[in-house]
């Protein structure tokens, strides 16, 4: 296991950085995803990912941790693990429910649509090579995102 080189508590989120990982349990608000964000920056930059991807990838996070703190009732865990090549995020949320993905050939959504939200997902499926669900036998669900740059 390699040895940590970061960790900080910042109002209630815990931010670890190990290597080309990182690990923040998300107990909700702005504070929260600022530091899934900044975390998933830095880790694609120390991988040599060009800004637009970088920027990629962390609205994929910003959507994929602003839903699993919308839908669940307690903290979320976020997990990115990012090389030249790949970067794998995961969020585990106590919500079992797996959302319907958007279809990519549907017509862009109502203004009413997207005031109510529910376009995110649709954002997120552009820029990933893929998207998982999986149910958690202990509750909740993982969510499974792999972004190239």
């Amino acid at each position: 296991m390699a040895a940590t080189e970061e960790m900080t508590a910042v109002d209630s989120t815990l931010v670890e950085t190990v290597s080309e990982r990182v690990e923040i349990w998300i107990e909700g608000g702005h504070e929260s995803l600022l530091h899934a964000r900044t975390a998933c920056r830095r880790l694609t930059r120390n991988a040599g990912w060009p800004p637009e991807a970088q920027g990629d990838l962390a609205l994929v996070v910003s959507e994929l941790v602003t839903n699993a703190c919308r839908h669940s009732s307690g903290p979320c865990r976020m997990s990115l693990e990012a090389s030249g090549h790949a970067a794998v995020v995961e969020i585990w949320d106590s919500d079992p429910h797996i959302p319907d993905l958007p279809s990519t050939s549907s017509a862009p959504p109502s203004e009413t649509a997207l005031a109510c939200g529910g376009y995110g997902l649709g954002i997120v499926v552009s820029l990933c090579k893929c998207l998982d669900f999986f149910p958690q036998q202990v509750g909740g669900k993982t969510v499974r995102a792999v972004v190239v740059p």
